[in-house]
């Protein structure tokens, strides 16, 4: 079915249905033209002929001879005669031909009396009469000529040149009809070869011209499906092959425009797929289309841990439909922090507009960007906190230096003794101070890797007794206990004495800070296959959870109320942590509210050469 509705079948229809057509027409046409000719060549001939039996008879002196002249001719023609003489109603002369369906008829058969006086008047007359036999209902052979007989009629004339009658022919048409026939049946012949000629080469044709259409159909169906490289052959250079060119053009620039898009795609997805932000496309609906794997941890963060049916975040997570909202009434980017179970992101929303051509224009979505600044959040607090705690550590030590000279400029205290008090004070407080500067000065080398250690052999047991032995009248005054705990051996290691001084100091001195009255602080040690285990152990108030991922940051600080005495400047655990890894240790914590910390420390007994 699909041939018959075809590009082929419809031209080659209509091609034969034109040329089928105009056949038909010119059919029709030249057998009319054909039975007209014939019909008005019988009838000048048989006119002829009758003017010439009218001069016979009219010249001729010798009736006989006239009528034997008249009869040769009649013979030769297949013709009838009659002569009609003007005075008399009977026939002067008749002469009737041999031929059977030629009946004899009178002059009344054949001329009514108005033609007759017509002709006697001087005037011809040439007419068809029927016999009343049945003809042919066909509309092209048959009755096309009317009548059955030609009947022709002209004067003749006396001596003297007065009508005397007229001679009357009458002449059978089957001759007429035959050949008009015949001549029908030459042009039907033409004509039906003509149209099946018409039909193979317009067949022909079509498919010819239609096979280039053809192909270029499959081939835009094989693009379709992503067959870019198909191509058609080019074999005319008309139109059509132009058409093909074209097509071909079309398909190499639509098979590069693929491959760039691809590769495009390509890029940004690899980019997106990359990125540590999140981003994600949101419809005007707030269904969340498009997001890279970034993001679907922090959705589901957002959304509190609940997802959909399906097990995905689609929806909006409630936090970020106000800037969303914000976005689509204002058709403006909007940016902002959103926070959802402890953690903390910056969210950037650009709206997506509609195409101009579109018939509502407007904002049709959005592109959002998430990045997680828990970490940037919270280290922007530990860092105002150190600001606020250097500004306080110095602002302190800086007032008392201010107030006490101010007190021994201005002549205030009274005995020497009292003046070498406040001078002490004031050399107590500068040495603060210097120490504050000198801990930031090392913070600053260790982070820049400019720290240089002295390496030498290092007995860690007594290191670790002279660092308890400095603070047994601190741990006595406060009513702390202070071990030191051996499990095994411990061998000398190859470390900088002075700064493995200056982490257990750090470490001790942070434990007797967050240890109550009657509390207690162990340092104990444990030799491994290649490495020692020191862990400084204290029964103090602890460290909360959430805050226990960031105690080795330089700025963090515990709570005040927490600490007893004076609080530090929240660089020790810092500058320990920079220390033990220099050493190529390691040093972790865990605690637990109420029940203490523990700091274990892992340095290996000979550092790395680097």
């Amino acid at each position: 079915m699909a041939f018959w509705r075809g590009v082929v079948v419809k031209l080659w229809a209509t091609i034969i249905g034109m040329v089928t057509i105009v056949l038909i027409l010119l059919t029709l046409l030249l057998g009319q033209f054909l039975e007209g000719y014939y019909s008005r060549q019988q009838s000048d001939n048989l006119l002829n002929l009758a003017e010439r039996l009218a001069y016979i008879f009219q010249t001729y002196p010798d009736k006989n001879l006239a009528v034997d002249t008249a009869g040769h001719l009649l013979e030769a023609y297949q013709t009838s005669l009659i002569v009609h003489n003007l005075h008399s109603e009977k026939a002067e002369f008749s002469h009737f031909a041999a031929d059977p369906e030629l009946p004899q008829l009178t002059t009344a058969e054949l001329l009514n009396p108005e033609e007759l006086s017509h002709v006697h008047r001087g005037g011809t007359i040439s007419v068809h009469r029927s016999l009343g036999k049945a003809g042919s209902s066909s509309l092209f052979f048959g009755s096309n000529v009317s009548g059955d007989i030609l009947v022709v009629a002209v004067p003749y004339h006396d001596q003297q040149g007065q009508i005397t009658g007229s001679v009357i022919l009458y002449q059978s048409l089957k001759n007429l009809v035959e050949t008009t026939n015949g001549a029908k049946w030459y042009i039907l012949y033409a004509a039906g070869i003509a149209i099946i000629m018409t039909t193979v080469f317009a067949f022909f044709l079509s498919t010819r011209i239609t096979r280039p259409v053809l192909q270029m159909k499959k081939a835009a169906d094989q693009i379709s499906h992503g067959n870019f490289q198909v191509r058609v052959p080019i074999r005319t250079t008309d139109e059509i092959g132009e058409l093909a060119k074209t097509f071909n053009r079309m398909a190499e620039d639509l098979e590069t425009t693929i491959k760039d898009l691809s590769k495009e795609k390509e890029q940004l997805s690899s980019i997106l797929n990359s990125m540590t932000d999140g981003v994600f496309t949101v419809d005007e609906r707030g269904k969340i289309l498009i997001t890279n794997p970034p993001v679907r941890k922090m959705l589901y963060h957002l959304r509190h841990g609940e997802t959909e049916a399906n097990g995905e975040a689609i929806g909006l997570p409630e936090p970020l439909i106000p800037l969303y909202q914000n976005v689509l009434r204002e058709g403006k980017e909007q940016s902002g922090d959103v926070s959802a179970n402890g953690r903390t992101w910056s969210v950037v929303i650009t709206p997506l507009y509609r195409e101009l051509s579109e018939k509502n224009q407007g904002v049709r979505g959005a592109v959002a960007v998430l990045r997680d600044v828990t970490e940037e959040r919270k280290l922007d607090k530990l860092r105002n906190d150190f600001v606020a705690n250097i500004s306080h550590e110095l602002r302190t030590p800086i007032a008392m230096l201010q107030g006490y000279s101010e007190a021994i400029i201005d002549n205030v205290v009274q005995t020497e003794e009292e003046q070498k008090a406040l001078v002490r004070i004031i050399h107590d407080e500068s040495l603060r101070m210097g120490k504050l500067v000198n801990e930031l000065l090392d913070l600053a080398r260790m982070e820049s890797g400019q720290l240089k250690l002295q390496l030498q052999k290092v007995n860690i047991v007594e290191l670790c007794e002279h660092v308890l032995n400095k603070f047994e009248r601190m741990a006595e005054e406060s009513n702390l206990l202070l071990e030191l705990v051996k499990e095994t051996p411990i061998p000398a290691i190859q470390a900088d004495e002075d700064r493995l001084e200056q982490v257990f100091t750090n470490l001790v001195d942070n434990a007797l800070r967050h240890t109550p009255d009657g509390g207690k602080v162990t340092l104990r040690m444990q030799a491994l296959d290649h490495e020692v285990l020191i862990e400084v152990e204290d029964t103090g108030v602890g460290i909360p959870t959430e805050d226990l991922p960031f105690v080795f940051e330089r700025f963090y600080k515990t709570d005040k109320a927490r600490t007893r005495g004076k609080a530090g400047t929240g660089l020790g655990l810092a500058i320990v942590k920079n220390i033990v890894e220099a050493h190529g240790g390691m040093i972790t914590a865990k605690s637990q509210v109420g029940k203490g910390t523990t700091f274990s420390i892992v340095l290996p007994f000979e550092p790395p050469q680097n």
